[in-house]
């Protein structure tokens, strides 16, 4: 969504969003396959956090139906429940036919993500409680210019690979390497199901003159309609961010899918807005005009 905002909102042209799930998935994938990381690519399309592994290769072949074997085999389950994102149902996973990424637990398992949620909530704090925490005590031992390693704080914080990821990024634009990675940047007709101008997360031939979008096509019928809704939401919501229209924000809430209701899309956007007020005047530029 921040990218579909800088490339809809700004005048920034140069523009590439980065996520650390594609190379997460490679990684899992790797595992699975008993490979080295370097042999393993996915030929990835969808949006941030919304994306799906359309093909998976090493050393340049298809593997994809012995990846959906391994992760389907019954044999396998305890493995595969290791991987971040990958203990789906075999048979939903064979007949979707591509890999989803961790992300689209909140929407295929929408029950036991919420229940996981409320239980560590309970138990450990809420997922920004425990950043906060673990935040709080990462910036004291930053504080130290002695320490030389590693702080195990940073295993708990997410985010796994993202210094892979960006190195591997920043040295092929530098490079004009051409090899292709997974990034966010502007659709220009990749995908088919997603307008042009829009934000998509897929997998690029990356020069020093930013992304080239690999064209997929069409998205296969079973995940279209789940990632042009998530698309619908963060235009609409970047669109309420830029402008500050209230009624622009409970619409975007209210479409998402993960909202049950627009009654409830109210509550948590008044909520929301008023916890924040510091750090978004633009929803009250009338209540300050007015005083």
């Amino acid at each position: 969504m921040i990218t579909e905002a800088v490339l809809r909102y700004s005048n920034i042209e140069k523009v590439v969003g980065l996520c650390n799930v594609p190379i997460g998935m490679e990684m899992g994938i790797a595992k699975l396959l008993d490979v080295d990381h370097s042999r393993v690519r996915i030929d990835f399309a969808g949006l941030n956090h919304m994306v799906y592994g359309l093909d998976v290769y090493v050393d340049g072949v298809s593997v994809k139906e012995q990846v959906m074997e391994k992760l389907t085999d019954p044999e396998n389950s305890s493995f595969v429940k290791n991987i971040e994102g990958q203990g789906w149902e075999p048979e939903f996973l064979r007949t979707l036919n591509v890999l989803p990424c961790p992300y689209h637990n909140y929407y295929y398992k929408s029950k036991d993500m919420v229940d996981k949620a409320l239980k560590s909530a309970e138990t450990e704090g809420t997922r920004a409680e425990v950043v906060q925490k673990l935040e709080n005590e990462l910036f004291e031992l930053y504080k130290n210019p002695d320490l030389a390693i590693k702080p195990p704080q940073l295993e708990e914080r997410g985010g796994a690979y993202y210094s892979d990821a960006a190195v591997r990024l920043i040295t092929s634009i530098y490079n004009d390497k051409r090899d292709i990675q997974p990034v966010n940047t502007m659709n220009r007709g990749a995908i088919a199901s997603i307008p042009n101008d829009s934000a998509v997360e897929v997998s690029c031939i990356i020069t020093k003159d930013g992304p080239k979008p690999i064209t997929v096509g069409d998205l296969p019928v079973p995940v279209r309609g789940l990632v042009q809704s998530i698309k619908s939401f963060e235009r609409v919501a970047a669109e309420a961010a830029v402008t500050g229209d209230y009624n622009t924000a409970l619409l975007a809430l209210t479409i998402n899918p993960l909202t049950p209701s627009d009654t409830i899309a109210k509550q948590i956007v008044d909520e929301m807005l008023e916890a924040h007020r510091e750090y978004l005047p633009q929803f009250f530029k009338e209540t300050v005009e007015t005083k």
